[in-house]
């Protein structure tokens, strides 16, 4: 307990109080007998009667309230209520308005608001509700008189006790206590609990912090917070079950006996108890502030303004001031009451610097109390609230601040005053440091991207220490932490490898870029028996991760991978990730070539068949691959061994060849053989367009007909001669092999005349007789050929008729466009000054460019060029 208010007596007189009411440094009594007494109490000058209406009413004056900021005073007598104003002291309460339709009112409770408009104007708005025998009724305060807002409650009971705060009204009957929400069409109801679990006592309510209910039961005073009874926009209510616990944040707050009268001086409760005045506190544990026995005669409390509370009896008057804040605040450190004193100060008069300094210091100095009593998870609240170096915090924690290195030139770093944490504490301790560290976290952060004010050191700092607490209590938790990638790497590699985190350790060197040593560290444990790195697949994963930036690392640790499992090995270089299709294809297949020669064929099938590469070296080594193996499997085959593989291989070189438009068959043919793979070499020599070669492999050495007719239906439309060639190749039989190595088909040494003819005959239309008359055996007989040149003949005369049929249509047409032009040529029209334009309404000048349309309209040269860029828009 301290001292918080000193009482100062200001009245002993003959009146009898009946009310009171006060503001600023102002009080004003209601007496039984009708009379209003003002009176002004300073602490210099003393006190002074302001005002006096002896005769202001015939009846005692029940009930008074003051709006200091309008000067008007409303009082209930006679159980009407009427308004005053006090702006002027010489006018002794003059009436203003007296409010018929409150008739019957026995007791009334106030809300003023000061709305602002969207000019920026402030309005008071005031509302007064009656309690009027069993129903409230509604008014509002306008034009100086009260006016009925058409709202009015019944009631199951007579009131003791009305406050009204926004959209809530609470009621305190003599046994229970209601709240009602009017921000609906309709007044809602809610009940909350009795005034008493024993027996029936006077309600009391007073709006305390944050314009909460402060409502008393039995001896406690229970915070209830009124939004928990607005109705939401549809139509639900957020009301929770009644009870003492169940409305607010706040724990009801214990008395030594039933509250009689309370009245709310933030940060205090001053209530009215048998035998006494009792400050209390809202925090802490002890909440008894300070007890004023002396005062146990008063009848009525009223708060004038911010630490001035003016008591009265049925004939005394008392002025209860708060003692300054500073004394207040010495008393309560040295009793280790940081809380209050926190709050005193919030609302201290010092300067806001001052004030700001003060509070973090007392915030301080409450976080190590708490932390040396154990309460870890409330220091670090504390800690966060004192804006406190993460660092100081982290030095608590003797095991988590780096072991400083031995040196001549080293600081030593100053060690922590908090008491040795046992083990059975170290969790709890390390479970609140990861959360306040998470928030440092958050801030740091912010403040690197936007202000780069933040020393990433500090992060360094955190970060280390998270990974250190994590490990300690959920390791879960330190591969993600690792990814952010702001770990002091010797310290916390030194962490890892103590508890024996390979795995995470791998990833600290991966954020860091130490890439070389975390592939080391996975070549080392992929072959330890039991270890979670063992084998291969982590490091493929990570060499796929690098990217090709760090190629001679991925060549240089890729290398072990591709001689123990050289398909597993592969897919470092083929796997569908961004990383490794952006690979350069052209380092990696040198590094396949000169390392690991088997794999270029699977990788560079992956490449093209996969990845659609069309790059033509690619191709061209391929095919080279494919042509190869190819001729080793031959040279295999004629040694007499079994090659089952051989017919596929080909197959996939003779596809390629076929089917590929990327590869540079120059290129290729210059490292084809001329003895073997023919069929394969007149494919390369057709992309070529040589179709004499092409025809002369197909007929002179393979002997294939129905092949070499393929090729020239194919090629027939580039070269309409194509059929002509491939008829000399037979009508002319060479006098030696067109390659050496290689013998002619016996089928084409001399001319095949059965083939010649079914050639001729067939294909008749495409082969002009001009052309190979001069070609065919002395000795072929006349009729043999009749089929044929009947059909060529044919085919001469159709396309001579075709041709005279053209040329008399092709004729015609340029004579009607002839016409067309001479009559539009003949068209004439006439420009003068007085012609204007349709587009832009002006004259034609006499050296003006103009534009005619086909519907006749004369349009300006550049009025016509900015309709057509608009058409073009």
């Amino acid at each position: 307990m301290h001292q918080a208010y000193s009482v100062h007596s200001i009245l002993k007189q003959g009146v009898q109080i009946e009310s009171i009411a006060a503001y600023g440094n102002h009080v004003i009594l209601g007496t039984r007998s009708g009379q209003l007494i003002m009176y002004s109490v300073d602490e210099e000058t003393g006190v002074d009667m302001r005002m006096f209406n002896k005769n202001f009413s015939r009846k005692p004056i029940t009930q008074m309230e003051v709006i200091a900021s309008e000067n008007l005073l409303f009082v209930l007598t006679d159980n009407l209520v009427q308004v005053c104003d006090i702006r002027r002291i010489e006018s002794n309460f003059a009436f203003m308005h007296s409010a018929p339709d409150t008739r019957g009112c026995t007791l009334f409770t106030m809300d003023v608001d000061t709305p602002k408009s969207i000019t920026g104007r402030v309005a008071t708005l005031i509302r007064v509700c009656c309690a009027i025998r069993r129903r409230l009724v509604f008014f509002f305060w306008k034009e100086d008189k009260l006016n009925s807002l058409e709202l009015s409650i019944e009631l199951n009971d007579v009131p003791r006790s009305l406050c009204w705060v926004g959209h809530a009204v609470c009621v305190g009957y003599k046994d229970e206590y209601v709240v009602y929400d009017i921000s609906g069409k309709s007044p809602k109801k809610h009940d909350l609990f009795l005034t008493s679990s024993s027996i029936s006592r006077d309600p009391c309510i007073c709006l305390i912090r944050n314009n909460m209910l402060g409502i008393s039961k039995d001896s406690y005073l229970v915070a209830v917070d009124p939004s928990q009874y607005k109705e939401s926009a549809d139509g639900s209510s957020d009301m929770r079950p009644g009870g003492m616990e169940s409305n607010s944040s706040l724990a009801p707050l214990l008395w030594s006996s039933p509250l009689l009268d309370l009245v709310w001086d933030e940060p205090y409760a001053v209530g009215r108890v048998n035998n006494a005045i009792e400050v209390r506190s809202l925090v802490g544990r002890d909440t008894l502030v300070q007890t004023i026995p002396e005062l146990q005669k008063t009848k009525f409390l009223v708060q004038a303004d911010k630490g001035t509370i003016f008591a009265a009896a049925t004939s005394e008057l008392w002025c209860i001031r708060m003692v300054d804040i500073r004394a207040q605040r010495q008393q309560l450190l040295q009793q280790k009451k940081f809380q209050l004193a926190i709050e005193l100060t919030q609302i201290s008069d010092e300067p806001a610097l001052d004030r700001e300094q003060t509070i973090r210091q007392i915030h301080m100095l409450y976080a190590k109390e708490l932390f040396t009593n154990k309460e870890y998870s409330a220091a670090m609240k504390e800690f966060e609230k004192a804006s406190i170096d993460p660092y100081d915090v982290i030095r608590l924690f003797p095991s988590l601040v780096p072991e400083p290195k031995s040196g001549p030139e080293d600081i030593a770093v100053p060690k922590s005053s908090a008491p040795a944490m046992e083990d059975s504490d170290l969790e709890d301790a390390y479970l609140a440091l990861i959360e306040y560290l998470a928030l440092a976290r958050q801030r740091e952060v912010v403040k690197l991207r936007d202000t780069k004010s933040s020393s990433k050191s500090l992060l360094e700092i955190i970060d280390t220490t998270l990974l250190k607490c994590y490990l300690q209590t959920n390791d879960s938790l330190v591969a993600p932490l690792l990814r952010l990638n702001q770990c002091h790497l010797e310290e916390s590699e030194k962490t890892l490898k103590k508890h024996n985190k390979i795995s995470e350790l791998i990833i600290l060197y991966q954020m860091k870029g130490k890439h070389k040593d975390a592939l080391k560290l996975l070549r080392e444990q992929a072959s330890i028996e039991g270890s979670v790195l063992q084998g291969r697949k982590r490091t493929i994963r990570y060499l796929q991760e690098l990217g090709g930036d760090h190629l001679p690392l991925i060549f240089e640790f890729g290398d072990w991978v591709l001689k123990e499992n050289p398909e597993e090995g592969l897919t470092i270089f083929t796997d569908e990730l961004i990383e490794v299709e952006s690979l350069p294809r052209a380092k990696v297949l040198d590094f396949l070539i000169s390392k690991h020669k088997a794999l270029v064929t699977p990788y560079l099938e992956h490449v093209i068949s996969e990845w659609k590469d069309s790059n033509t070296l690619l191709h061209n080594v391929l095919l080279k691959q494919y042509r190869e193996q190819v001729q080793r499997l031959l040279a295999q085959q004629e040694k007499g061994e079994e090659v089952p593989e051989l017919i596929p291989m080909r197959a996939k070189l003779y596809k390629m060849l076929e089917e590929s438009n990327d590869y540079s068959p120059d290129r290729v043919l210059e490292e084809f053989p001329t003895n073997m793979l023919l069929e394969e070499r007149a494919l390369i020599l057709g992309r070529l367009k040589k179709h004499d070669k092409v025809l002369s492999i197909y007929i002179h050495i393979l002997g294939d007909v129905a092949k070499a007719t393929s090729y020239a239906q194919a090629n027939f439309k580039d070269d309409e001669k194509i059929f002509h060639t491939l008829v000399k190749c037979i009508m002319v039989p060479p006098t030696e092999p067109p390659y050496e190595g290689v013998a002619l088909h016996p089928d084409f040494v001399e001319v095949n005349r059965e083939v010649l003819l079914e050639l001729l005959n067939t294909y008749a239309t495409k082969i002009d007789p001009f052309d190979i008359f001069e070609y065919l055996p002395d000795d072929m007989p006349m009729p043999q050929l009749e089929k044929y040149l009947e059909k060529s003949i044919r085919k001469k005369m159709a396309d001579k008729h075709q041709m005279q049929m053209m040329c008399g249509l092709l004729e015609a047409e340029s004579n009607r466009l002839e016409a067309a032009l001479q009559a539009q040529r003949n068209i004439s029209f006439e420009l003068n000054e007085f012609s204007v334009c349709p587009e832009c309404k002006k004259r034609f000048p006499s050296q003006s460019a103009f534009v005619r349309y086909p519907n006749g309209q004369i349009v300006h040269l550049s009025c016509h060029a900015r309709i057509a860029r608009a058409a073009e828009q």
